[in-house]
């Protein structure tokens, strides 16, 4: 097919730094590439899923931010020393292998050899450069040596940073995890999109031996990972691609480009993409191409020595994201003759097996004034997650791995709205997957009423009044009218348990009621009011 006839058929789509190692270059013509084909294995989603629990690297839930929902702090055997004298420490086994099983996953979703193991000298140099990079308070492959540092750490740390790939991110206990897959595989970044080195490196066939090493402080966390290893002797893929032929929705985001690797230098004149999104009942199928001479998106061919050279990189325009259950066709047209092409879809790899999202829960209070939690049973359902956040707050697991459909929140604060929201747990080989949430529903926690203690006049037009203290409040609302009459007027607000009314008019009578009130996140919670007491004014 002529590359005319392409065009015709087809127009109708932070922080990270990278160390470069270009050899010469000697870029192959379509015709040194006719005879190339697709190798990748490409496993089905169940493989997958099946892998994954093999390989559990979940050490924490994290927002797509990076910031953790949970509570979670980097974990070591020995503790690094981020100012001087400075101690590089080592991470725990579990930070590790964690680490570890994320690459493993990624490379075998890839269809590429997933025989990738740690190295402790590898560890070793990783963990050095990420502190040596914290103490500069930079991300760089070439770092100077800190002042204060023991030589053999700086020295190794240098030796690492240049030998990694290296990130930095603003906020502490960043997981290697969230950095693995939403920064190095996502590459997306105007300095890091045209060679998408940070995820070539992580699919170079030829790498066997890796290490990691992560710090964290007020400077932010930053990490690394060695890839500069070619100890994997199987390495004879052609079509490595990210995404792959079966990719969890979660590890790609409309700003991910796409990538396939020929494995071999190619010409980026010669190369034209097609990316067919499949139609839904719904919707229509969408289609874009890609090419030097015209691109409905990002387009690059990029022959650096990141791993396998001959790296196309496309990302379509006006697309809304990656969800579940998506399909998009692929061909790469090399020059004439050579058609590479394969199928991508998206699907859900942490909620695979989970069951439906529970039914929205029932809330009231209780006898001891604290909030009752009920909900249906869910078929399938091996236990409960219950989700809590006060108004103007965020979401936070309260309680998980509940059997009973019911929960008393005795940690509660009175005279505050609460949120609630629950989760399904479903447990398949040892994996937990959790289902989506439920829709919510909130209550207020109660202040208790205040009592008057205390009604007199005092003095012609004056009449003083005291109350009881309510537990949490912010002060009091002091309200008044005349006996007889309906109209109650607030008179008085106040932090004080007393009040001195100096405009009262001689000799009426007049009634009383007070009423608690909590501020908290900007919102108000009042009290109901105490009963009300009378007073007649002295003359």
């Amino acid at each position: 097919m002529s590359r005319k006839n392409i065009f015709r058929r087809f127009t109708t789509a932070g922080f990270i730094l990278i160390t470069v190692f270009i050899l010469s270059i000697s870029v192959a013509h379509a015709d040194e590439l006719d005879d190339l084909e697709i190798n990748v294995h490409t496993p089905t989603q169940d493989e997958i899923v099946l892998y994954a629990q093999e390989h559990p690297s979940n050490l924490v839930k994290y927002e797509t931010s990076g910031k953790p929902e949970k509570d979670y702090e980097i974990g070591y055997d020995a503790d690094p020393l981020l100012e001087e004298p400075y101690y590089a420490g080592y991470l725990s086994e579990a930070e590790l292998v964690n680490a570890l099983n994320v690459i493993k996953t990624i490379r075998y979703i890839a269809g590429i050899s997933d025989e990738i193991y740690l190295s402790d000298s590898y560890n070793s140099l990783a963990q050095a450069a990420s502190v040596v990079n914290y103490a500069n308070g930079k991300l760089s492959h070439t770092p100077d040596s800190p002042a204060g540092m023991d030589y053999d750490i700086s020295a190794e740390g240098i030796k690492g940073a240049k030998n990694s790939n290296i990130a930095w991110t603003s906020w502490e206990n960043n997981t290697l995890e969230w950095t693995i897959i939403h920064g190095w595989m996502d590459d997306s970044d105007k300095g890091n999109l045209p060679v998408l080195g940070h995820r070539r490196w992580i699919l170079n066939p030829s790498l066997g031996m890796t290490g990691f090493g992560a710090v964290s402080g007020e400077k932010g966390t930053y990490n690394a990972m060695y890839i500069m290893d070619k100890s994997n002797p199987d390495d004879s893929y052609t079509g490595v691609s990210w995404p792959a032929a079966n990719t969890p929705a979660s590890y790609f985001t409309k700003e991910t480009p796409w990538s396939f690797s020929i494995g071999k230098e190619v010409a980026d004149d010669e190369v034209i993409v097609s990316l067919i999104k499949e139609g839904t009942r719904e919707r229509k199928s969408q289609i874009w191409t890609f090419s030097k001479y015209y691109s409905d998106g990002t387009f690059y061919v990029d022959n650096q020595n990141y791993g396998q050279k001959g790296c196309v990189i496309f990302r379509p325009d006006d697309i809304e994201g990656y969800e579940p259950g998506d399909k998009f066709h692929v061909s790469v047209y090399i020059g004439d003759e050579t058609v590479l092409s394969y199928d991508v879809t998206f699907f859900d790899l942490e909620k695979y097996y989970s069951t439906k999202a529970p039914v929205a829960p029932t809330l009231k209070i209780n006898s001891m004034d604290e909030p009752t939690i009920t909900w249906s049973p869910v078929s399938g359902a091996d236990s409960y997650n219950l989700y809590r956040k006060v108004r103007g707050g965020s979401w936070k697991l309260l309680v998980g791995e509940l059997d009973e459909c019911y929960f008393d929140d005795a940690t509660a604060g009175k005279g505050l709205r609460y949120y609630y929201r629950l989760t399904t747990n479903k447990i398949v080989n040892g994996t937990t997957y959790e289902s989506d949430y439920s829709s919510s529903k909130y209550i207020t926690v109660p202040l208790s009423k205040p009592k008057i203690t205390s009604l007199k006049s005092t003095a012609k037009g004056t009449n003083y009044i005291k109350w009881s203290s309510v537990s949490k409040a912010t002060g009091y609302k002091v309200y008044r009218r005349v006996a007889g009459t309906s109209t109650w007027k607030l008179i008085k607000t106040t932090s004080n348990k007393y009040y001195k009314d100096t405009k009262a008019t001689a000799g009426k009578k007049y009634e009383y009621r007070i009423r608690a009130y909590r501020k908290y996140n900007g919102y108000t919670v009042n009290s109901s009011y105490s009963s009300k007491k009378t007073v007649t004014t002295k003359k």
